[in-house]
Parts: structure tokens; sequence; C-alpha cells
């Protein structure tokens, strides 16, 4: 008989598990499980998320802060005397030129 008693004293999953009453208790552990699990992965997700947003804002702050700067020099542009100046500036830059000018072109280092 002692034999059996350390039988019955020894716990296995499979035996509580089969056991009807203990089948809702399986159930609720099992969604328990189940709902921390998912609750840890999206903590997980979130923190990452935010990580990769706190690097574009700084991007986006930085890009700011030049198109400030940029804008600060086009006011002052702006309100100089020399706009004209500036404005022919800017456009020899993209290749015009004045009606009257004659434009020669070196093709002798093109080679």
């Amino acid at each position: 008989m002692a034999s059996k008693a350390k039988k019955k004293n020894k716990f296995s999953l499979k035996s509580f598990i089969s056991e009807k009453k203990n089948i809702p208790t399986v159930v609720v552990t099992l969604i328990l499980v189940a709902v921390f699990v998912f609750f840890g992965v999206s903590v997980v997700n979130q923190n990452a998320d935010i990580s990769r947003l706190e690097v574009q804002k700084q991007e986006l702050t930085a890009e700011l802060e030049e198109q400030n700067q940029a804008n600060e020099e086009l006011e002052a542009v702006l309100e100089n005397e020399n706009k004209d100046d500036y404005i022919e500036q800017k456009a020899r830059e993209k290749g015009y030129v004045k009606s009257d000018e004659i434009v020669f072109y070196d093709i002798s280092s093109s080679k």
C-alpha cells in the first residue's frame, strides 16, 4: 500500500488536466499566459516605435533649423537694397544670360 500512496502523491500534468474539475483552471491559466505574452510583445513593439520616432523627430528638427536659417538669409536679401544683384546672380548660376550678351563656350577642356 505504501507504493500506491506514493503514486497518488506524485503530481502529473496529464492526470491534472484529465480531471474535469481542473479544466477551467487550465483554460484560465492558458488565457492569462496568452494575455501576458501579448502585452509583453506590444510593449516591446511600442518601445521600438518610440525609438524610431525620436530619431525621426531629431532629423526633422535639424531639417527645420536648416530651413529656418535659409529663410532668414532670403529675408535678409529681400530687405537689402541689392535685390537685383542677387536675382541676377541666381539666374547666372542657372545658366541664364542677358539678351544682349555674347556667350562663349570653351570646348577645349571637355576632352
